[in-house]
């Protein structure tokens, strides 16, 4: 008899619940495992060191300039930072609280790093100040034209990261003294304040805005309120000539509220919102020659809305700006648009929508990166385009060495009836550089210029950055309906930083061939200034 089968059953059905439970269970290989998870910060540590190191000052001169010197406080630093104990250390809030300390102005170097101690993970921050109190000369000059500025800033105040200013300017159009405070953590840490004013040969500016910025990339909230008061005389130039073709006299004041708000917000970037109101007083009357015609005067209201998006892409450079010196780089994509309504009913002649919006994106190539936005606004009512403006730019560095860099900058941007004294105004400083102020001026631009830059000494006699440089600039301005008012020049420079001091931009000192035009001839001139070319913007197209 055969008994086989008696057995087979149970076999059968022991071996089917394996075949279950095995396959109830994921595979081997499908199994992740837990993630690591990141060190905790034992504590923050900060190493604060003045504009000389220890090991540099023997010279006693250095040692005095130590003495005077008053270190940012570790307060001041602390609350800059995003890191804090008892938290997951975060590379990329250590990168962020690294370039919040360089935005304050008052570092020549900032390190922000982790140490591993037999306590546990440190963030260690180290940062050095940069000589902050500047009795400052400078000038820019283009042939026999000459702006220069007197001045006594002190851009840490007390180790605070404020700072208080007296400047005087004396330009061909007027003499102007300026008085400024700026803190931006003045109240409670988060409340800022930035007064300015100017008292000038020919009128006078008063702007105070108090605000809460948005402090790091995850901020929530944001508000701000601005006061501006002028009461002034503007020029108005055209054709290349070096008087003005006429001039109006304006009395202007604002009253504006901001609020904005953070949809999303991390260290990878944001989407914010934010709504603007604004009561505004504008009266132009004409100036000689036209002194004695009827003028304008309006009282009008707006309320505006925006949203921004950003996926932010930092990086750090050394050796664009300063020659030696490392400073952040914003290679972020942003795509901000807003508009404003301006009623009828709020003083305007008609209803008008104000549309505006800004794209910007950056990257980096090998040894180099590029940069590159547009943006744009305008005003429009029942009878189409009141006024508006557009304007494209791209910058272009490569830097193959530690003492190289070559840079390629563009600008080009129109204006459609743009107010009294915001016409683009090339020449002096802005602009291609070896012509004279107020060479080119229009609602329409163009500006062009290469620069090679090579580094001679970075840190000569332990206060100078030097080097030499090539370049070329051509561009213009001019009215539209009329030919093209463009010039271009070429030459030759010495470039001058001081590498202990917090701000970047070298003084340049250019022997220059300017091509001729139907104003200005051409020739060898010597230009003074400050920066790239490009660097401080151009004058107008507002």
């Amino acid at each position: 008899m055969d008994r086989r089968p008696l057995l087979r059953p149970a076999r059968r059905g022991g071996l089917a619940l394996s075949v279950a439970l095995l396959a109830a269970l994921p595979p081997l290989a499908a199994q992740q495992p837990a993630p690591v998870q990141p060190p905790t910060v034992d504590h923050v540590e900060i190493r604060r060191n003045s504009v000389f190191d220890a090991d540099e000052a023997s010279f006693f001169l250095l040692r005095a300039v130590n003495a005077l010197h008053v270190t940012t406080r570790e307060y001041v630093i602390r609350r800059e930072l995003l890191l804090r104990a008892g938290t997951p250390w975060d590379s990329a809030r250590a990168a962020e609280s690294a370039r919040n300390l360089r935005r304050l102005g008052v570092f020549r170097s900032v390190r922000v790093d982790s140490v591993r101690t037999d306590s546990g993970l440190v963030a260690r921050v180290e940062t050095r100040d940069g000589w902050s109190t500047r009795p400052d000369f400078r000038f820019r000059s283009t042939g026999g034209e000459l702006d220069y500025t007197l001045a006594l800033i002190e851009d840490n105040l007390l180790g605070t990261a404020s700072q208080a200013s007296v400047v005087y300017r004396s330009n061909p159009d007027r003499t102007t003294t300026v008085f400024g405070f700026r803190q931006p953590r003045l109240v409670a840490g988060r409340i800022g304040l930035n007064a300015r004013w100017d008292n000038r040969s020919d009128g006078e500016r008063l702007a105070v805005l108090v605000n809460q910025p948005f402090f790091r990339l995850e901020s929530r909230n944001a508000w701000g309120l601005t006061a501006e008061s002028r009461d002034e005389r503007i020029l108005r130039f055209g054709d290349g000539l070096e008087l003005p073709v006429d001039s109006v006299f304006r009395r202007y004041g604002l009253l504006r509220a901001d609020l904005a708000h953070a949809l999303r917000a991390s260290t990878a970037g944001y989407l914010r919102v934010g709504v603007a109101a604004q009561l505004r007083r504008d009266d132009v009357l004409p100036g000689p020659p036209l002194q004695g015609r009827p003028g304008v005067e309006q009282t009008t209201g707006a309320i505006g809305g925006w949203l921004e998006w950003r996926r932010a892409r930092f990086d750090t450079v050394t050796g664009y700006n300063a020659l030696s010196r490392t400073e952040d780089l914003d290679l972020s994509d942003v795509v901000r648009v807003g508009t404003w309504l301006a009623p009828a009913g709020l003083g305007y002649d008609a209803t008008g929508i104000g549309p505006e919006f800004l794209v910007q994106t950056g990257a980096r190539f090998g040894s180099g990166f590029a940069r590159a936005a547009v943006y744009g606004n305008g005003v429009f009512t029942s009878a189409g385009l009141d006024s508006g403006s557009v304007q494209l730019q791209g910058t272009v560095a490569w830097l193959p060495g530690s003492r190289h860099l070559l840079v390629l900058h563009g600008t080009v941007g129109a204006l459609e009836r743009p107010i009294p004294g915001s016409e683009y105004d090339l020449g002096l400083g802005a602009g291609p550089r070896g012509f004279r102020q107020h060479a080119f001026t229009g609602d329409r631009m163009i500006f062009t210029t290469a620069e090679y830059r090579y580094a001679l000494a970075r840190d000569f006699l332990k206060v100078a950055e030097v080097g030499l440089a090539a370049f070329f600039d051509h561009g213009g301005a001019w009215y539209d309906g009329q030919g093209a008012r463009t010039g271009w020049d070429a030459g030759i420079g010495l470039r001058l930083g001081a590498s202990r001091a917090p701000d970047l931009e070298a003084n340049r000192l250019d022997l220059v061939y300017r091509s001729g035009n139907d104003r200005e001839s051409a020739g060898w001139v010597f230009v003074v200034a400050k920066g790239f070319a490009f660097a401080s913007g151009l004058r107008g197209g507002q």
